[in-house]
């Protein structure tokens, strides 16, 4: 059991991995794409879900901007 929230939120959450890992994406136009409100609530929602910004997960990674 996971809420309707918490569910789109995952999902959301997934979608911004995955476009963090295509080349010249930037983190703006992934935050609207995925349905975030800006590049801060991204933020804020990746780290507290996976430990690690959008910008260091790119760098782990080997994706650049």
């Amino acid at each position: 059991g996971e809420s309707g929230g918490e569910r789109l939120r995952r999902l959301r959450l997934e979608a911004a991995r995955m476009a963090l890992e295509r080349a010249g994406s930037d983190l703006a136009d992934v935050a609207e794409e995925c349905g975030f409100a800006d590049q801060s609530h991204l933020t804020r929602a990746f780290r507290k879900a996976f430990g690690v910004t959008p910008g260091a997960f790119r760098r782990r990674r080997g994706f650049s901007a």
